[in-house]
């Protein structure tokens, strides 16, 4: 599995990577320009990413931005869409309403992240086998 995971804050890109250890090959960026950017030369590469996890509060283009610019290159593209999981410190009803449905993500983990509800998660979405 290839995955991106995309958070402004290194700890939290590195804890990630550290429960998809051994799962994944993990790319890693700090915005959501490079998100989509990272997106677009893997799409054109022909090795497009599994599994992307954003946060939601970026700096320059927020994480709901950036999966839109993501969504529209997987369709240029005709890539399968990868499943994407936004992360947010907020855990309002209405910041999870915008990720799932004006997103267009997979689903949502909230902050503290916790390896048992990130692994449930990859589950839940087919992603552990």
């Amino acid at each position: 599995m290839r995955a991106l995971l995309v958070d402004d804050v290194e700890m939290n890109r590195d804890m990630l990577a550290l429960f998809l250890e051994d799962r994944a090959t993990a790319v890693m960026a700090e915005s959501g320009e490079e998100a989509v950017k990272l997106t677009e030369e893997a799409l054109l590469a022909g090795n497009g990413f599994d599994l992307i996890c954003m946060d939601i509060g970026l700096p320059g283009i927020s994480g709901l931005e950036a999966l839109k610019s993501i969504r529209e290159l997987e369709a240029y593209h005709g890539n399968a869409r990868s499943k994407v999981f936004m992360v947010t410190a907020s855990s309002s009803p209405e910041d999870m309403i915008d990720a799932l449905l004006v997103g267009d993500c997979d689903d949502y983990l909230t902050k503290p992240l916790m390896r048992q509800n990130f692994m449930l998660l990859l589950d839940k979405h087919g992603l552990l086998s």
